[in-house]
């Protein structure tokens, strides 16, 4: 071997001289060698190379892992091998390929070296590793080779370095993700940076994302806080230092996936305020309440930034009725707790969509105004729109009633409701009385028997005392209880918490410091805080948080019940912005609307109470109806009424009177004509003068004092649909116009079709406070078209109304609504002719003595059948 070994190094083969070795001539020499050459059964590996191949020279005399088999194939220890008998115990050399010729290399030169590799031995872990070196070793540069411990030094530095950066990314990445989409609970995730709350429904879909903290700094990084409340699984705390603090909470209600999320201003600069989407894609949005300026649903609507009270439609935001109540489409639902001084817009300039605000102010968040503001509401999901709404609806309203309270709600529901109109002088008097009741009833006024017909209720506003506040039946109108009673009426009496100055009740109830204080002048002075209210320029308003203030109340309203046989009452509670700006409530109140509640309370505990003027947080008690504000006489008023009552309808309201027909033009006042006489004496005719009887007659003081005719029929025929129907002006009044042949059909649609469902459904509410009004989508949730419906409505499930609301118009289109269990099957009322749901009949005419309506059949329905 060493002689190859030899030959090999000097260029020359053990057979050919001093002949150069060349890959041409002599390889096949050179492979036959080696090959013929035994190699030895421990080695150690060196390289060699040779032209493009490189060959490894395998030493047995290194110190080299040494193994052996006995004749058995056992496997022999190092130690028990001792001599080399292949080779008379010398060792041998082996020659490897480690390379193979390139594909070039081989075409070129037609060779094949391929035989000359053979494997060593890899029996053992750590020859598996020195091999693994060894390679290591022979790719490095030489430098490197020369000063291994400076190598070993930077290869520690390399890694070191790599770990750093492979740290510093995955933190990156982590915290990208982090920020990127948090998630706080199952259908609950945040985007923190753009501060977005994404809420998912049950199966995993997107329904809204929510703005949160709109104010706050965009480059605000927020941190986990350690909740406050004590069902801390439930609750996630997310805090923007010196700022804000985020509580969201998990709540379950019937069934719903509800969150509560309460904001708490850190800084007085600082104002909570969430946005949700309005506009394509994000569904549609009802409820709030009362509003001109909003519509059905709400999404087209402007509403600026401002308390969310009650007030006078034509000059704030909102009227008389509201709640802190929203829902939207996709299947959620917004609701604000009362002690949150809550301000809200719609599509306002500062921010688009629904936004919920929070701030204290002077008016008319004054309480609690050096506390910091917070920010507290409800979100449910995890439903359609006709899930999410019965999921929060109350059950068991009847709970607390009487059988007569039952009985006087199905009366106010059947028939009408005549409020006198306003006079030209301050009070009423029986004359003025005598003359209205003949012209709502003509020759039918009273006379034997006329008392026991049922022909609806009679409306006096504040004007049958002599002053606002008396809390006393005025002289002038002593035996209006028996007049009324005698013409098939129930008499009923506005009162108000108010107590003009001029009111012998305002000196005594300044001694009895039962009225609202002014806030900035001493307690011992009994000084009230004055306001106005209606024609009444100077007021106090009775402070009905005082329990004091409410026994003075109980023990006027007894005096007057036991004075008077059959008497009811309707309460008009004015608005906030009738409240006195510097105001002192004897109970700390979060917003002055809450006063109404304690006011309609004291009321209902003493006298029966068919109606109130409005509502903030909750239902009154039935009979009494919730009354929207009366609306001016004009068409565009007629249009806001469907809207308005779908709204209050949603969010809680489910007895709704609509106002008078007809609105109201200017001052509806009415005056007496004394200039004709009658010897004869009947009971048409008013007390006797001088030994004459004065006949009655009441005329408009001018004449745009009422409606247009056009305008009174068509509101009429609206309001015949409706819960209540309401009279100022009488109908008799446009005798002239020949309005006699629509009455009499609207008499009969109102007494045979609609006041049946009235009643069936008004049992409906009192069990399950579904409306009785509603909108097309609560027959089928999913339908979209029937979530935008705004100028036809639904009694309960069964009649579908379709009125004619603009000028001169005798057609319209109607749009029929599929069921949510079918296609659903519709026979329209003026001629019976049947319609399948889910299309719209186009130009459908409707005259102007004529009103659509559809009426509701079995999904198996058919003409003849």
């Amino acid at each position: 071997m060493s002689e190859v070994l030899q030959n090999l190094f000097r260029g020359a083969g053990p057979d050919s001289g001093d002949s150069p070795i060349t890959p041409k001539n002599n390889i096949e020499v050179l492979k036959r060698q080696f090959l013929e050459a035994e190699p030895p059964k421990y080695a150690k590996t060196t390289r060699i190379e040779f032209g493009s191949t490189t060959f490894s020279v395998v030493d047995s005399d290194s110190e080299a892992e040494r193994t052996e088999k006995d004749e058995t194939g056992k496997l022999l220890a190092p130690a028990e091998v001792s001599h080399y008998p292949e080779n008379n115990g010398k060792p041998k050399t082996e020659l490897k390929d480690q390379t193979e010729l390139g594909e070039k290399d081989g075409e070129k030169n037609g060779l094949n070296i391929e035989s000359l590799r053979r494997v060593t031995s890899r029996s053992s872990l750590s020859s598996t590793i020195g091999g693994i070196k060894d390679k290591i070793s022979l790719s490095m540069p030489g430098d490197l080779k020369k000063k291994p411990e400076e190598t070993r030094l930077r290869f520690v530095v390399l890694f070191l370095f790599l770990g750093c950066v492979s740290i510093v990314l995955t933190s990156h990445i982590l915290y990208h993700q982090h920020i990127g989409e948090l998630r706080l609970f199952p259908t609950v995730r945040l985007e923190e940076a753009e501060r977005k709350m994404l809420l998912f429904d049950r199966d995993d879909r997107l329904v809204l994302t929510a703005d949160l903290g709109v104010d706050l700094p965009q480059d605000l990084h927020p941190y986990s806080c350690i909740p406050t409340l004590s069902d801390q699984d439930n609750v996630r705390c997310i805090e923007w230092k010196d700022h804000a603090r985020l509580h969201i909470a998990r709540l379950d209600v019937k069934g719903l996936s509800c969150h509560r999320l309460t904001w708490q201003a850190l800084s007085e600069h600082i104002s909570p305020q969430d946005c949700w989407p309005v506009g394509e894609g994000a569904g549609h949005w009802y409820g709030g309440g009362e509003s001109l300026s909003s519509r059905w649903p709400l999404d087209q609507g402007h509403i600026n930034m401002s308390p969310f009270v009650t007030g006078d439609e034509d000059q704030t935001e909102w009227g008389n009725v509201i709640k802190k109540y929203f829902i939207n489409s996709r299947g959620l639902s917004l609701m604000v707790e009362d002690t949150t001084p809550l301000s809200v817009s719609l599509n306002d300039q500062g921010h688009s969509g629904l936004c919920l605000k929070a701030h204290f102010d002077d008016f008319p968040y004054f309480y609690h105004r050096l506390d910091l503001p917070f920010l507290n509401y409800t979100v449910c999901s995890d439903g359609n729109l006709g899930e999410i709404y019965d999921g929060q609806l109350s059950r068991s309203f009847w709970d607390g009633h009487k059988d007569t309270d039952l009985e006087e709600l199905s009366r106010l529901l059947q028939l009408p409701l005549w409020e006198v109109p306003d006079t030209a002088e301050g009070t009423f008097t029986l004359e003025e009385i005598s003359a209205y009741l003949k012209t709502i009833l003509g020759r039918g006024t009273a006379g034997p028997g006329g008392g026991d017909i049922s022909r609806g209720f009679l409306l006096l506003n504040y004007k049958w005392q002599d002053t606002m506040g008396d809390i006393k039946l005025s002289d002038k109108l002593r035996g209006v209880d028996d007049l009324v009673s005698k013409s098939g009426l129930t008499l009923v009496l506005t009162l108000n918490p108010f107590v003009s100055t001029d009111s012998p009740n305002f000196k005594d109830g300044v001694k009895k410091g039962i009225f609202v204080m002014e806030r900035n002048q001493n307690n011992s002075k009994n000084i009230p805080a004055l306001t106005w209210f209606k024609d009444t320029p100077a007021a106090a308003l009775l402070d009905v948080t005082n329990n004091d203030t409410s026994a003075w109340l109980k023990e006027k309203l007894r005096s007057v019940r036991e004075n008077m046989n059959n008497t009811f009452f309707f309460l008009d509670t004015g608005n906030t912005f009738h409240t006195p700006h510097f105001f002192k409530f004897k109970v700390k109140l979060y917003n002055p609307d809450l006063y109404k509640e304690h006011f309609v309370k004291a009321c209902m505990e003493e006298v029966q109470v068919i109606g109130v003027s409005g509502a903030s947080a909750k239902r009154p008690k039935a009979p009494a109806f919730v009354h929207l504000t009366t609306l001016r006489s004009t068409w565009d008023s007629l249009r806001t009424i469907i809207p308005n009552v779908l709204n209050l309808g949603v969010i809680g309201y489910p007895f709704i009177s609509p106002g008078p027909v007809g609105g109201k033009v200017g001052s509806p006042l009415l005056q007496i004509d004394r200039t004709k006489t009658s010897s004869s004496s009947s009971p048409n005719q008013l007390p006797q003068s001088k030994g004459k009887s004065v006949r009655a007659e009441v005329k408009p003081l001018n004449g745009s004092s009422i409606a247009e005719v056009e305008l009174f029929t068509r509101w009429w025929q609206l309001a015949t649909f409706l819960p209540q129907l309401h009279f100022t002006t009488a109908p008799s009044t446009y005798r002239s116009k020949n309005i006699a042949p629509i009455a009499k059909k609207l008499k009969d649609i109102k007494e045979n079709i609609v006041n049946p469902e009235l009643i069936r459904f008004g049992r409906e509410a009192m069990e399950i406070s579904r409306p009785v009004i509603r909108p097309l989508w609560m027959l089928n949730p999913t339908d979209e078209i029937a979530q935008r419906i705004d100028d036809e409505f639904l009694i309960g499930d069964k009649i579908l109304v379709a009125p004619v609301l603009h000028e001169n118009a005798r057609r319209r289109n109607v749009y029929l609504p599929r069921t949510y269990n079918g296609q659903g099957v519709w026979k329209r009322g003026t001629d019976g002719t049947f319609f399948e749901g889910g299309q719209w009949l186009n130009n459908s005419i409707a005259e102007l003595d004529t009103i659509l309506f559809f009426i509701r059949q079995p999904e198996h329905a058919r003409p003849g059948n």
